[in-house]
């Protein structure tokens, strides 16, 4: 396990390298004269963007801004924005704890929402409940987020008054007043990944039912509840598995819209804030810790397969 781990990880590192390319050639190489854009609130003359631009080497060839681009990034400095003149590192630490809150309680909603359902319709095959359980599913995969995140605000939030629509309680409040604020974009948010999932696990247990181990214990007297979760679903868990790493993937850039319609503090309306302002630094941290992120959860669904299924292994 710990060369695999050791393996997985050197894996990774160039993956990394080629993400951090991709970000800084997003600003290296966009359309436009940052520099320009740097001194908007300023006189922009000759002699101060010269200036500025032997300051931050961009004067230099492009590898080679590259090469100090890199060496900042690993002393973990993303360089300054230009919007609201404070280090990005900094923007982006205090607003990425509200954006995984989000993102974590969704994962959670959609779990609890999709696994029950897949696993039921696949044990009522052809009933009643499952045609209702793949209506929903379609429903939480057709519906765009931005449309159902409208709805949500205006029935459950304006004409019922039940749940606040807007914005998130400080750090010090009440864990019950914090989940008061996250059910409307949490639910938003993990519709889509919510019906994905549904689906995938009603087809993954429909098969798994279908298979000779699920007959036998069948024939040995097991309980079909029994069937159903001691020996099925961890059979079928592993497609899951994969569909909600990458699932997570998703959620993470859907946060962008999420956040911006319900007025959160996080990662997605920096981000949305930097692309409105032209701010290129901030566009581009936000969009290198996004990337990261992915690869990063992808990997540890990688490692947990291999924890979950002893079978597999990565020779």
């Amino acid at each position: 396990m710990g060369k695999y781990l050791a393996r997985r990880i050197l894996t990774t590192i160039p993956v990394l390298v080629g993400i951090s390319f991709i970000v800084f050639a997003l600003v290296s190489f966009a359309p436009g004269d940052s520099i320009s854009l740097m001194l908007s609130n300023e006189t922009v003359n000759v002699e101060n963007v010269e200036k500025l631009k032997t300051e931050l080497g961009l004067d230099r060839p492009w590898y080679i801004q590259y090469v100090m681009y890199m060496e900042k990034l690993l002393k973990g400095d993303m360089g300054r924005s230009v919007q609201f003149s404070r280090p990005v590192a900094e923007m982006i630490g205090e607003k990425i704890g509200n954006t995984f809150k989000l993102t974590i309680f969704s994962c959670l909603v959609s779990l609890c929402i999709a696994i029950p359902l897949g696993v039921l319709a696949a044990a009522r095959r052809r009933s009643v409940f499952d045609y209702s359980a793949t209506a929903i599913a379609l429903v939480g995969v057709s519906m765009p987020s931005f449309y159902l995140g409208l709805l949500l605000i205006l029935f459950f939030g304006l004409k019922l008054g039940w749940l606040p629509i807007r914005g998130l309680p400080t750090y010090d409040s009440t864990l019950f007043k914090q989940i008061r604020f996250l059910i409307l974009p949490s639910i938003t948010l993990g519709s889509s990944m919510a019906g994905i999932l549904t689906r995938l696990t009603r087809a993954t247990m429909i098969e798994a039912l279908g298979q000779d181990f699920a007959r036998t214990a069948r024939a040995k007297g097991q309980s079909e509840i029994g069937v159903l979760f001691k020996h099925a679903f961890p059979n079928a868990f592993l497609p899951i598995l994969t569909t909600f790493g990458m699932q997570f993937g998703s959620l993470l850039g859907g946060a962008v819209i999420i956040e911006t319609i319900f007025s959160l503090p996080g990662l997605g309306m920096l981000a949305m804030n930097a692309v409105k302002f032209r701010d290129l630094p901030l566009i581009q941290g936000t969009v290198l810790i996004f990337a990261v992120c992915f690869v990063a959860v992808m990997l540890i669904v990688d490692i947990l397969y291999v924890i979950i299924d002893p079978r597999i292994r990565y020779d």
